[in-house]
């Protein structure tokens, strides 16, 4: 069966357009989007990566979920009481025995930051550098 190049081009239109948007997806699955909430964060809750500042208050919002590091990081501090984070070694947020690690201590009792070097080791202690974290509200 023979077809036309107009029914040809509509068939890989309409091929592109289901890839496109079950990549899109995939993608916006991998952000978390479905982690997106109602949380009220306050100006005390702060996340800073390779100790910088990576995202503060009300734009914690856009950053909820598994957020990449490519470089990777040993260093994460968390402020606040109303947000916390989980670094992990693997891409995508993937568990990998005890090299995930809570920052962040959800305790409003306390004024304090959380600040952690990711580390490892029983005599030879060593650092273990984050490829993702996914950011959460406590």
């Amino acid at each position: 069966m023979a077809y036309s190049t107009s029914t040809i081009l509509a068939m890989a239109t309409a091929t592109f357009v289901t890839i496109f948007i079950s990549t899109e997806a995939a993608h916006m699955e991998l952000r978390g989007a479905t982690m997106r909430s109602n949380a009220t964060f306050t100006i005390n809750d702060q996340v800073f990566v390779n100790g910088a500042m990576y995202a503060e208050s009300a734009a914690l919002n856009d950053h909820l979920g598994c957020n990449e590091y490519p470089a990777g990081t040993s260093s994460f501090k968390v402020c606040g009481c109303g947000v916390k984070v989980h670094a992990f070694m693997m891409t995508e947020c993937q568990q990998y025995e005890h090299y995930d690690t809570q920052i962040g201590q959800c305790d409003c009792s306390t004024k304090a930051c959380d600040e952690k070097t990711l580390s490892s080791g029983y005599t030879d202690k060593f650092e273990w550098k984050a490829v993702a974290f996914k950011i959460s509200a406590c």
